[in-house]
């Protein structure tokens, strides 16, 4: 996967761009409809899972 990645940013950098973006976007977009749909008693659970799946991230 990270070779075709390494393939896509040397060979078309804009298109390797508009698809992290897209899947920031995704995301972001998945955040939103999780949170706005949730009870308040949920949203803390979804904030703490959140947090720590950034946390991971930031470990790599």
């Amino acid at each position: 996967m990270w070779a075709v990645l390494e393939q896509m940013a040397a060979a078309a950098p804009q298109l390797f761009l508009y698809v992290v973006g897209l899947f920031v976007a995704m995301i972001l977009l998945s955040l939103v409809i999780s949170l706005r749909k949730a009870e308040a008693s949920e949203r803390p659970e979804i904030i703490r899972a959140l947090a720590d799946l950034m946390a991971f991230w930031q470990k790599r």
